[in-house]
């Protein structure tokens, strides 16, 4: 019986935390490993919208072309360190790679797929765990500031339509009657009605492990600083200098999985994308719903704390401090959209983690049976991780996956 099976999940963020769910939902004994409280870490900041429609990748066939503009303007959300890049330039290089026309056009296929069963895997944990409260069915907008903005970005909004998703284009009499506070006038917009955001994405991970505990899971407070395996069981070495034996062990530690000894993440080609808010407390009235601003690279949305300001891409590892650049970036254009305090109440400074084609790492470990990854969901991680914790419990539980993974095995490295 599956209530004999002991697996251990390896990280409380969002991805970690689905995962035990849906393995307790199949009847296994779960141990939950992370040395935070849940939700701490990169889970907590996020921009909170559950992004079926989000299959276009940071990869892109004009990267290059727009590359130093990005790098070089002080208004780009894009940054990168240089001494970080230069250190590690396999990523760099497999990233661009991934930029080729064909490749991108293979990742928004196969990730419009395993987003059109974002709710398969959602809607039950929800329901175990009672959380519909945290999440909000408002839509979202994403706007333009002008026509010749809106037109650059119509190919990739045809193959978001291809790929499911559903919106209605605006004008900006539309996005004025939806969003009356917006300063700046944005000429176009489209409106992705069906929606849905989190209202407190730290809330979200709580509520899941209450739910593991009331129904005898258990939470231990300690960082999982290696995995070693043999037939039959897994042993997590810990940062006490204990170790927890397990049956199989589930790896969702976000970007610091690969600091965890005995799994192979070199060949994986994990890497981070440092991700960014400034948050203004008390100020969600002043939107409906999540408005991301296109050119600008980042989402403004109401959440219980306030209105929060996320996005931004900057490659600089976890080990560099927080980019004041970056936040005064997020500052200014937060107060050019919308009438704000001059300061926000909280700055932030979170750790997605990326592997250079923008898919993630879903399946069975290359060097066992015994050790399944859940990692590398870049900026995707709130939405997919329900999907992926349902297929993690199917692989455990020796079912057929419900949904292809294999674009998604650790193997497509090898």
């Amino acid at each position: 019986m599956n209530s004999q099976t002991h697996i251990a999940v390896i990280g409380a963020g969002i991805v970690g935390c689905s995962c035990a769910l849906w393995l307790q939902k199949k009847g296994f004994r779960v141990t939950l490993i992370d040395p935070d409280e849940p939700g701490a870490g990169t889970s907590s900041g996020n921009a909170g919208t559950i992004a079926d429609y989000g299959c276009i990748p940071v990869n892109s066939p004009d990267l290059l072309r727009r590359l130093p503009s990005l790098l070089f303007s002080r208004d780009s959300p894009l940054s990168l360190n240089p001494g970080y890049v230069l250190s590690h330039p396999g990523w760099m290089i497999e990233f661009l790679l991934n930029c080729r026309r064909r490749k991108v056009e293979r990742i928004i296929r196969l990730l419009g797929k395993l987003l059109a069963q974002t709710y398969d895997g959602l809607d039950p944990l929800l329901d175990m765990a009672n959380a519909r409260d945290l999440l909000a069915q408002r839509g979202f907008m994403h706007v333009y500031v002008d026509q010749q903005e809106f037109d650059a970005a119509k190919p990739a909004n045809q193959m978001r339509r291809q790929q499911g998703s559903n919106f209605v284009e605006l004008d900006q009499a539309d996005i004025r009657d939806l969003e009356p506070n917006l300063k700046i006038p944005f000429q176009r917009g489209l409106l992705f009605d069906s929606v849905s955001h989190v209202l407190d994405p730290r809330a979200l991970c709580q509520r899941y492990v209450d739910c593991l505990l009331r129904n005898q899971g258990q939470l231990l407070r300690q960082r999982a600083l290696g995995v070693m395996h043999e037939t039959g069981s897994v042993q997590v070495r810990l940062d006490n200098g204990e170790t927890l034996d397990a049956e199989r062990v589930v790896v969702a530690a976000g970007a610091f999985s690969k600091n965890i000894k005995g799994i192979p993440t070199q060949l994986l080609k994990l890497d981070t994308e440092r991700g960014y808010h400034v948050q203004f407390s008390n100020m969600q009235h002043l939107l409906t719903r999540p408005v991301s601003w296109h050119h600008a690279g980042f989402y403004a949305t109401p959440m219980n704390q306030g209105l929060r300001f996320a996005g931004t891409v900057e490659i600089a590892g976890y080990h560099n401090d927080l980019n004041p650049r970056v936040i005064s970036y997020l500052t200014r254009k937060a107060h050019a959209m919308l009438d704000l305090p001059d300061k926000p109440d909280q700055e932030w400074l979170g750790f997605r983690p990326t592997c250079p084609d923008a898919l993630p790492v879903i399946g069975f470990s290359t060097v066992s049976e015994y050790i399944l990854y859940a990692f590398g969901h870049q900026h995707l991680g709130l939405t997919l991780a329900g999907i992926t914790g349902k297929l993690i419990a199917e692989l455990a539980n020796g079912e057929e996956p419900s949904h292809n993974i294999t674009p998604f095995s650790p193997r497509r490295f090898l």
